[in-house]
């Protein structure tokens, strides 16, 4: 597999669907194989609880991860962070899964646009021994900048575009 985004949204219906559904587009455009992990079709259980080690959902989310080439997280940004769900499926992925891998970093804020949850995300690849793109794209204001399928704005279109290439980029000198 190329690219698997990993939403911290619920589903492919909200602003964070919407995005991770441009990010499939534009890759596959590029000649690339991609694919969102569906929260929404999966359910990954809490990290210790009864039965999670044995978890089928588990083993099929991290064997996605392993045999994906490149990430893309993408995220709402609640009370300066990720979402739980992002820092769920972040939770059930090591180095085995994405070590040394390329991660393109992607948030969403209602509000006026920061990098809180891109560091806060970018802490943790690091942990988890992947590597983050230097570009990274916050999308301030909710849905102001997006139309039903992508992105409106022109600069923050661009900016994408520019996370994607560098991922893209950085895939390839990796992979030689």
């Amino acid at each position: 597999m190329g690219v698997l985004v990993i939403s911290g949204g619920y589903g492919l219906d909200g602003s964070t669907g919407i995005v991770a559904r441009a990010i499939v587009a534009r890759l596959n455009s590029k000649g690339l194989d991609c694919s969102v992990f569906r929260n929404d079709m999966v359910t990954l259980p809490l990290v210790g609880s009864p039965g999670c080690w044995e978890s089928k959902s588990v083993s099929e989310y991290r064997s996605m991860a392993e045999s994906s080439e490149g990430f893309v997280l993408l995220t709402p940004e609640y009370h300066g962070t990720m979402s739980s769900t992002m820092k769920l499926q972040l939770d059930w992925l090591g180095k085995d899964q994405v070590g040394g891998k390329p991660f393109g970093l992607v948030s969403m804020l209602g509000g006026v646009s920061n990098t809180s949850s891109l560091n806060h995300m970018r802490h943790v690849v690091r942990w988890l021994g992947g590597w983050c793109t230097p570009e990274q794209v916050a999308i301030p204001s909710g849905r102001s900048h997006l139309s039903d399928d992508d992105l409106v704005d022109r600069d923050l279109s661009e900016r994408l575009d520019g996370v994607l290439e560098s991922l893209i980029h950085t895939m390839g000198i990796l992979r030689n």
